[in-house]
Parts: structure tokens; sequence; C-alpha cells
């Protein structure tokens, strides 16, 4: 089958996110989960939703020392991380894990999230301190992702109006 002109949404050029608004972008992503993809031993990729954070301009993916994720990114650091929300658009974040095992950074990290968590998370079910001890573990790791590359989609520059079927 060949190819027709690209039209409507097949033309994506100029439905960036630009560079500045990136970080801006995944900061604000509603639930604070993301899709990581990491390869397996044999080498197939494989996918999993975690929670993440932004912390001081860097992305920090949650994992725990009992996740295939933790070992893998050990043997193998490349990965991709999807930042999605369905109403503006996503980012797709290909990069190299480094896995952070420095509890009092760990700690920090889920001290500053913990209040959004617990709303987040339980409706205000549970308090700040409740969550945070609840999710704070000595087996909580996090991964830090050092984008490489960024493949964006911003939903709000999508064409607008009919397009023409043959």
């Amino acid at each position: 089958m060949e190819k027709q002109e690209a039209q409507g949404w097949d033309n994506l050029s100029g439905t960036e996110i630009l560079p500045d608004d990136i970080l801006p972008f995944i900061e604000s992503c509603q639930d604070k989960t993301c899709v990581l993809i990491r390869t397996r031993k044999d080498g197939h990729p494989i996918g999993a939703v975690v929670g993440y954070g932004v912390q001081d301009g860097e992305i920090y993916l949650v994992t725990d020392l009992y996740r295939a994720a933790h070992s893998a990114l050990r043997r193998d650091p490349r990965c991709s991380a999807v930042f999605d929300d369905p109403a503006r658009g996503s980012v797709t974040v290909i990069a190299r894990a480094e896995l952070i095992d420095d509890l009092d950074f760990i700690r920090q990290f889920f001290w500053d999230r913990s209040a959004l968590s617990a709303e987040l998370r339980t409706g205000g079910k549970m308090t700040a301190e409740e969550f945070f001890n609840m999710s704070f573990t000595p087996n909580r790791r996090l991964i830090h992702i050092l984008p490489e590359k960024y493949i964006t989609i911003d939903l709000t520059k999508l064409p607008t109006g009919p397009t023409q079927h043959a």
C-alpha cells in the first residue's frame, strides 16, 4: 500500500511541547504516575505504572528492592518513562536510570509529597503523616531519570475541523 499525503492528525509537525515546557508539563500531570519501560533479561521491553515526583528540577520514579525493575535497571540502565495527560498531551523520556539508595534523600522525597499523595490516593482518609509512614520503608528506592531524548505531543496544538477522506 502506498502512503498518501499526510492530512489531519497524520501530520503532527508543530505539535511538540516546547523544551522549556517539558518539565512543567511532567510536574503538572495530575495522578503522579507514569509508565516506566525497561528490559527483561532476555531483552524484551516491559512496562509498569509507577509513582514519580520532580525534585529540584530532576525526575524521580518510585521503586523498591522487591520490584523486578530495580534489579533490571541495575543490570541495564536504559529505560523510558511516559508521562500522559489525556486532555493535554504526553512526554516520553528516553533515558538512563540512576538508582538512588540514599535513605535520607528518599525520606525527604516522600515527606515532601505525603500531603498531596494522601489526598490523591486516599481522598483525605489518611493524614500526610500516616501516608508517609506507610509509603516510606527501608526497602523504598528511587530511580533518577537522566534524559537523553524527549518525544512529545501537545494535544492542544492538533489541527481541528473536518478532514477529507477519499
